[in-house]
């Protein structure tokens, strides 16, 4: 699933950001709130939407 950005400054800054975390030069917990700051809010779904998701994806729950 691609990430959502509230802007396009916010996604560059976000990038910039996960590439710091990634050379181990940024901590996890200032990740996360370049996380909250950056991507947009996850949406709540119901059981009805997560079936609908899954039929339209051909994703089992089952592994």
């Amino acid at each position: 699933m691609t990430k959502q950005y509230e802007s396009d400054v916010l996604a560059f800054v976000h990038e910039a950001a996960l590439g710091l975390a990634e050379a181990g030069l940024m901590s996890k917990c200032t990740m996360r709130a370049f996380d909250q700051m950056c991507l947009t809010p996850a949406r709540e779904m119901t059981p009805e939407d997560i079936r609908a998701f899954r039929l339209h994806e051909h994703a089992s729950q089952a592994l």
